[in-house]
């Protein structure tokens, strides 16, 4: 059995999470405050969906919609796709090489512990060399 790398160094980041009824524009402006690209949406400590800036930027701005009123409900992606935390760092690299999404939310026993981006990945990948 391959030994797996560990990650938690690039999970370590700000969690953000919302609600099904936040507007594109309030989920816009936590990723901004939060310098990241996604959120993730619950409905009490279930994944209900996650929205990423380039979500708002094609299922919003680009359809005439208003940031202001759609709800994340209305234009989240709603397949969410996760790993989990013991699968390490090579795995949840080869998921996200494969994938058409970029942030992936990490599960620990079940439970939601955080999310990682490919950026996170590739730099986790990059101090692991050094």
């Amino acid at each position: 059995m391959a030994k797996q790398r560990g990650f938690s160094m690039i999970i370590s980041r700000t969690l953000v999470i919302s609600s099904e009824t936040d507007t594109a524009a309030r989920l816009s402006q936590l990723m901004d405050e939060n310098d990241i690209g996604a959120v993730l949406i619950l409905k009490g400590e279930k994944i209900v969906g996650i929205v990423s800036e380039r979500d708002i930027v094609r299922r919003v701005v680009a359809k005439g919609l208003s940031p202001a009123k759609i709800k994340a409900r209305d234009f989240m992606t709603k397949e969410v796709h996760s790993a989990r935390f013991e699968d390490g760092l090579d795995s949840i690299y080869q998921t996200l090489c494969h994938a058409k999404f970029r942030h992936l939310p990490i599960l620990y026993k079940g439970k939601l512990l955080g999310i990682v981006s490919q950026r996170d990945v590739l730099y986790g990948l990059k101090a692991k060399k050094k």
